[in-house]
């Protein structure tokens, strides 16, 4: 309940005004097995720590649909992969989020526990491994996520499933990886148009832009990138209406937001490239693009 709470606390997960339909529901002590009440998915605190917010965005529900998974099948990895996309496609490349190029760039894993001596293990949680396509490597930022994710999967609870946004809970756990995984963009035609977008993201990644920075920058900004908002990142612009789009008017101090990146990323250079340091002012919205 505790850490829950802190959640809420760092504006990363609804307040439960409504005892009657709470936003989410702590399991109880002697809960073992996740069995949430109708109309509630299964959570889990780092999934909401790495860009992953409710009522849920139309490219989070997109990710669900094409991959035919709920959301205890993500890893914390997979969501952060996919929060710095979007963070990246509206805050540096100027656009709503693309999912042409989502699927030209990164590709998606079965993740089974292997133990030496021992068949196989199903995993019931994070199943689900989103990354860049090795072919890829050149078109994008370096993105490469933690591997200390160590025991994540017991933090989970009942979070309730907005307007039905979400895939209900079934305890699905995925067991094959489909053909469909493997697709790419098609036809050529189709691949020529993301060019322009290709060549920007070089730039970016020339210029010094890492996945930790986009991430401290999100934090920053307390915006979460998985959450229907009402406003891109790129129209937040002086005057814009915050509510709705952020979780806070004011930002979160830089050594705050720099520690949420270190949790995600591998990597953290001493100084991310791409910060937004000089943006101090209490409620100040900026494009997170100003520093190209």
């Amino acid at each position: 309940m505790a850490v829950l709470e802190q959640l809420v606390n760092d504006r990363l997960l609804p307040m439960n005004p409504d005892s009657r339909a709470p936003a989410w529901i702590s399991p109880l002590p002697e809960e073992t097995e996740p069995n949430p009440p109708q109309g509630y998915v299964v959570s889990f605190v780092h999934l909401h720590e790495r860009g992953f917010g409710v009522p849920v965005s139309n490219f989070m529900r997109a990710l669900c649909n094409y991959y035919g998974v709920e959301l205890h099948n993500f890893s914390p990895n997979s969501i952060s992969q996919a929060a710095v996309f979007v963070a990246v496609c509206e805050g540096y490349l100027g656009i709503e989020v693309h999912w042409d190029l989502w699927i030209h760039l990164f590709c998606s894993e079965l993740f089974v526990e292997n133990v030496q001596g021992q068949p196989k293990r199903f995993t019931h949680a994070g199943g689900l491994s989103l990354h860049l396509r090795p072919s890829k490597k050149g078109m994008y930022i370096s993105n490469k996520m933690t591997t200390n994710n160590a025991g994540w999967a017991r933090g989970w609870f009942y979070l309730r499933n907005f307007s039905s946004r979400l895939p209900a809970f079934t305890n699905k756990v995925l067991r094959e990886r489909p053909a469909k995984w493997d697709w790419g963009v098609s036809p050529p035609a189709r691949q020529a148009k993301l060019e322009v977008l290709t060549n920007a993201l070089v730039h970016l990644a020339s210029r010094g832009l890492t996945a930790a920075a986009v991430i401290a920058n999100f934090h920053r900004q307390r915006v979460i990138p998985l959450m229907e908002r009402t406003l891109p990142i790129f129209k937040f612009i002086p005057g814009a209406r915050a509510s709705g789009s952020r979780m806070a008017t004011e930002l979160l101090p830089h050594n705050t937001a720099a520690r949420r990146a270190k949790y995600a990323v591998a990597e953290f250079p001493p100084r991310p490239r791409g910060s937004l340091e000089d943006q101090d002012a209490p409620g100040a919205v900026v494009h997170f693009s100003s520093k190209f």
